[in-house]
Parts: C-alpha cells; sequence; structure tokens
C-alpha cells in the first residue's frame, strides 16, 4: 500500500488488511482536540487495520523528523486503544523519564478537557514514575522510562516504544517473549532517523524499507539522499554553505516533514539550519541516518567526556594548528598547550563555513598569541594555503621576523592521531567541552595505514575538521613547545 497526496512518505510498506478502525480513533482525537493531519491518519489506518479477525500489523514503525507525526499519533492511538478498542493494558516507554513523563502530562490534559472521556476515567495516577490512566471498563495505559534492567515491565497488549533510536537488544529481548502470551499484541516504534548505534531500529528499518515483512508496517519520512540532492552527492559535508546541498533546499524539507506548513513553518526550519550543527541537522531534519562506519572509533565517548573541563586554560606557549574540508566548505583552527598542572589541554578556537576568513583569522591569533608553532597537513585541502603562509613569514625553519611553520607528512599525522587517543585514554587531556568539537569526535572513523591509522574524512560521519586541527596544534605543541614563566592564554 502506498500512501497518496501531500503527506507522502518516502517508504510506506502497510500489511493488507480486510478493514481499519483507523477513521473511527480520528473522529475520536478530533473530538478530544487533537485532530489528525494525514500522514497521522495513514499511520492509525495502519495501527487499527484488522485482517482475519486480528492486527493486520505486530509491528507498526513510524519514522520522521521532530515535531511532526509520532508523539500526537502516539496520543491517538493509546486513545483509540483505551476508548474503542477497549485494550487491557497499554504501555507506553520511553528512553529518556521526561519524554515518558511530558507524553502522560499532554495525555492526561486531553483526557480530562473533554466531557465525554472524562466521563469514562476510573483514577488518574500522577506518581513520579508511576503515571497511569485507569478507566472505569477496567483498561489501563501506564507510562514507564526504559531502564538497564531491559524490556521487563513493558509486557501489554499494545506496547509503544518511543525513542527508537536507543533501544537495545536487552529491551527487545526481554520484551517480546513476553508478548507470546498476550491476546493480539502490536508493537509501535516511534523516531527519528536512527544513530551510528542504532542496531535495533536499523534492523527494523532494514525489514520495513523493503516491504517483505508480512506483519510489519514501515512508514518513513525522509529526504532523498545525498547522491540525489546535493551537488557534491555523497562528498557533501553539508556544512553551512557548502555549494548545492540539498539540506538548504525548502523542497527537501517537505519531503522530510510532514507538518511543513501545518505545525512548523519554512522560517523555523532556515533558522535551525544556520544554528544546528550539519551532521545535527542531516539526521534530525532531512531523515538521514547514521550508518555504521568503516574504520575503528579510537576514542570513546565516555573517556572524552571524562577529559573535559569547561575552565581549562593553557598556561604557557601554546601551538596553532588548522584543518580544511576536503571540498572547502569549512575550516577551523585550534590551540594547545600545557595546564598549569601538567595535563595537556587543547581548545577549538574557530570553525567557520568556507575558507576565505582562515589565513586572516590564522595570522590574528599568531599576533595576539605568537606560538611555538603553526601545523596542518598539506595532503588535503589546507595543503592550498601553504604558498599564502609563506608569503605571510611562515617558515619551516623560521628567520628573523619569520614564525615557525610545521608541515606533517602521512606518517607523523598517523603519530599525532594516535598520540592524542592515548593522551585522551590515559587522562592526560583536557579539552572545553565545545559541541563542534565534540560532534567530530563522536562522528570520527579511522583509516589504517601500513603499521598504524589517521582520522579519515571519507568514513567520518561528521565535519572533522576541528578533530584533525586539535590533533595537529597538540602535536605542534609536544614537538616545539618549550618552558617559560606561564601566561593565561584565553581566547
Amino acid at each position: 500500500m502506498n500512501a497518496s497526496g501531500p503527506a507522502d512518505p518516502a517508504f510506506c510498506h502497510i500489511p493488507p488488511y480486510d478493514s481499519t478502525d483507523g477513521p473511527e480513533v480520528a473522529a475520536l482525537a478530533k473530538l478530544a482536540g487533537l485532530p489528525p493531519d494525514p500522514a497521522q491518519e495513514l499511520a492509525l489506518d495502519a495501527i487499527f487495520a484488522q485482517a482475519g479477525g486480528r492486527s493486520a500489523a505486530f509491528e507498526i514503525a513510524l519514522i520522521s523528523s521532530r515535531q511532526n507525526i509520532k508523539t500526537a499519533t502516539f496520543k491517538m492511538a493509546a486513545l483509540g486503544w483505551l476508548f474503542i478498542t477497549g485494550e487491557r493494558l497499554v504501555v507506553w516507554s520511553a528512553h529518556e523519564f521526561r519524554t515518558a513523563q511530558e507524553a502522560f502530562r499532554d495525555l492526561e490534559e486531553l483526557i480530562t478537557g473533554s466531557d465525554y472521556l472524562r466521563a469514562e476515567v476510573r483514577n488518574i495516577f500522577r506518581g513520579n514514575g508511576d503515571e497511569s490512566v485507569e478507566l472505569l471498563s477496567g483498561s489501563r495505559l501506564i507510562f514507564k522510562t526504559r531502564t538497564k534492567g531491559g524490556g521487563r515491565g513493558l509486557s501489554g497488549n499494545k506496547v509503544i516504544l518511543d525513542e527508537g533510536f536507543a533501544l537495545r537488544p536487552m529491551h527487545m529481548g526481554a520484551l517480546l517473549p513476553t508478548l507470546s502470551a498476550q491476546k493480539d499484541p502490536q508493537v509501535v516504534y516511534g523516531s527519528s532517523a536512527g544513530l551510528a548505534d542504532s542496531d535495533v531500529l536499523r534492523g527494523i528499518r532494514d525489514r520495513g524499507r523493503p516491504g517483505g515483512d508480512p506483519r510489519l508496517a514501515w512508514i518513513e519520512f525522509c529526504a532523498p539522499p545525498p547522491a540525489q540532492v546535493c551537488a557534491a552527492g555523497e562528498r557533501c559535508t553539508h556544512a553551512l554553505g557548502a555549494e548545492g546541498c540539498g539540506c538548504d533546499d525548502p523542497a527537501q524539507w517537505a519531503k522530510a516533514n510532514p507538518a511543513l506548513g501545518i505545525r512548523i513553518s519554512p522560517e523555523y526550519i532556515a533558522s535551525e539550519r544556520r544554528a544546528l550543527p550539519p551532521s545535527e541537522f542531516a539526521r534530525e531534519r532531512m531523515g538521514w541516518w547514521d550508518e555504521p562506519l568503516e574504520g575503528g572509533t579510537p576514542i570513546s565517548a565516555a573517556e572524552w567526556a571524562a577529559c573535559a573541563d569547561p575552565q581549562s586554560v593553557i598556561d604557557g606557549p601554546l601551538a596553532l594548528g588548522f584543518a580544511v574540508a576536503p571540498d572547502g566548505s569549512s575550516a577551523a583552527v585550534a590551540a594547545a598547550g600545557r595546564r598549569g598542572d601538567g595535563l595537556n589541554h587543547g581548545e577549538l578556537v574557530e570553525h567557520r563555513p568556507g575558507t576565505s576568513w582562515l589565513i586572516p583569522r590564522v595570522l590574528e591569533l599568531a599576533g595576539a598569541h605568537d606560538p611555538v608553532v603553526l601545523v596542518f597537513n598539506p595532503a588535503g585541502a589546507a595543503g592550498a594555503f601553504e604558498r599564502e603562509l609563506v608569503e605571510h613569514k611562515f617558515a619551516a625553519k623560521p628567520g628573523p621576523g619569520e614564525r615557525r611553520l610545521q608541515v606533517t607528512g602521512m606518517r607523523e599525522f598517523a603519530q599525532a592521531c594516535g598520540a592524542l587517543a592515548q593522551d585522551v585514554s590515559n587522562g592526560l587531556w583536557r579539552h572545553l567541552g565545545q559541541h563542534p568539537l565534540d560532534e567530530a569526535v563522536k562522528g570520527a572513523r579511522t583509516r589504517p595505514l601500513t603499521d598504524a591509522w589517521a582520522w579519515s574524512w571519507k568514513n567520518s560521519a561528521a565535519d572533522i575538521a576541528p578533530l584533525e586541527a586539535v590533533t595537529l596544534a597538540r602535536h605542534g605543541y609536544m614537538t616545539h613547545g618549550v618552558h617559560s614563566t606561564p601566561q593565561p592564554a584565553v581566547f
């Protein structure tokens, strides 16, 4: 089955059915003050479809950008299960307590705001973590937060698994066997596009997109892939200002956001585009999944987070490093040095779209902080700036009135990458917790060399210019740094 009209999903596969209570549920939701739009009506038809005396779909997955369709549809479905089909127990679960609590409050407001619905309520429990609604008929809706204990406690006739990107095998392993004893059970998944480690949701996607699973309904809103909508194809970094990037095309926004023009304005998405890191906008607004990547992840999220210190400063001399995205869509400048307690420190000084600003900013920083060295890797796009730096009196062997310039070869760059990872692993590194750098570390992957590794632009899921710049700055400081009277460096 395919959707029609202005709310067409990119992928829509619903098992064949004889009838559906979707329209009746939609009418109830409208009565409660939550009228569905066409995309939500499609989802309700899938959830409440019947075939052969049971639900046509055992699993229903609804994938779209935030604030578009998912949560409101789940509220409508919950009302339908409670007040129309009379399910014994409906469980709504989320990854975060706050998400489950907000859903409860919204649904409580819908029920208590309707004379018709409120008259059917026996109790509403508002305990911290024990939120639930019980009807006179005995039907119950409870709200749960998924925990490390897995899916135990989530068993019900109908189960909503919100924030599906965070589902883990232990949740499913504990939940699904308990549903075998339920009468006509269903599991409804809701999520934005998956993260690199969203293995459970990705597995469901790989069954749902082709449409071959006989009891899985898959409805996904997303823009066509970068290869189809970006001038640079898969090589596009999606940085703000990247020429011909699909992230700047309102027509592509509409394909990924069925609520555009209904609950979300183009002006808001345009503001989001300017404010969000490119990788976040691509996933959360364009619906592009973070796929499992080639190469290793030598810096773990936990180790990197443990090295964060927003108050950290460099005491003494410092080195500067810069890096440029392969297509020139962005560049970054970083500084590195040592703290008064002997720990190494690195920070992102500048990260902007394009490169026209790069050399003027480097010259400004060099004049203000007199770095022991400026480091870059000439193997990529940064190599185009070597001549300009030489013209500004940067040199490998500086004479009077010149500043030191260090050009790393491949082996030296690999050593720099490994040394930074070791510093982080050994707790010898400190950073400020800057979002662009954090995102670069999270999305960075590596490429193998003969007996080492280095950061890989091709394999990474983020703009890694901030990470490469910090890596080079640290290497420059460790190579050319000298002891002197400490002087805090504040950018």
